[in-house]
């Protein structure tokens, strides 16, 4: 709403400033001129901040934009042992988001995912950045376990994207992408909360969103 503000108000001193220069020309008599001229000045100076304040504020949001991709719970089902609820947010009121439940070790989960990151000019005026999320893991705080223990992984939506390994592929030869990569966010398996996976420009984001009942909280003493 206030973007939209600063365009009506930018285009309304810019249409303003033009009638005024209309006013210059048509005007008899050097005051009517000077004064449809200073009025011009005026209006057309002010929309036309207006207007580019839109555009720096548009192009703000635009980088520091994010989108959630799924909502994730977690249940201790033993030492170092949990699981893992994944269930992904849905594109359509049509579509009927399925939950998947992964069985993964470790403290921490982990989800990856390929990025295409456009050209700064097409984020600018809103385009977000591809992303497929294609793995879903476990992950230890302490390195030692971690090269000890068996990994525990899974694909989402099919592992692998073909799209994004042929935009990798092709970056060198695309103007309009940045950057073609991978991302991967962690955080820390806990049933006390809800966590929010976000697709933000850069990658991916996780974040708590809100508590869970008291029966999942008191399951998270079970550890």
């Amino acid at each position: 709403m206030v973007l939209m503000g600063f365009a009506l108000v930018g285009l309304t001193g810019v249409t303003l400033g033009g009638l005024c220069l209309i006013g210059v020309v048509r005007g008899y008599g050097l005051m009517a001129k000077l004064r449809y001229l200073l009025l011009a000045m005026v209006f057309g100076t002010f929309g036309s901040l207006c207007l580019g304040l839109e555009l720096a504020l548009h192009a703000f949001q635009a980088f520091e934009a994010s989108a959630p991709v799924a909502e994730v719970r977690t249940r201790w089902v033993g030492e170092q042992a949990f699981e893992l609820t994944w269930t992904p947010v849905k594109d359509n009121i049509w579509e009927r988001p399925v939950a998947q439940t992964f069985q993964l070790k470790g403290d921490q989960w982990a989800v990856s995912g390929g990025i295409v990151k456009w050209a700064p000019w097409l984020t600018a005026i809103g385009f977000a950045s591809y992303h497929k999320p294609t793995r879903i893991s476990g992950r230890y705080v302490n390195t030692v376990e971690e090269t000890q223990t068996a990994p525990t992984a899974y694909d989402l939506n099919g592992g692998m994207d073909s799209l994004w390994w042929w935009f990798y592929r092709m970056t060198p030869y695309l103007p309009f992408i940045h950057a073609t990569y991978g991302s991967t966010a962690y955080t820390f398996a806990n049933p006390a909360i809800v966590c929010e996976v976000s697709i933000t420009p850069s990658g991916y984001m996780i974040a708590s969103t809100r508590p869970q009942r008291p029966a999942a909280r008191r399951r998270a003493h079970l550890r």
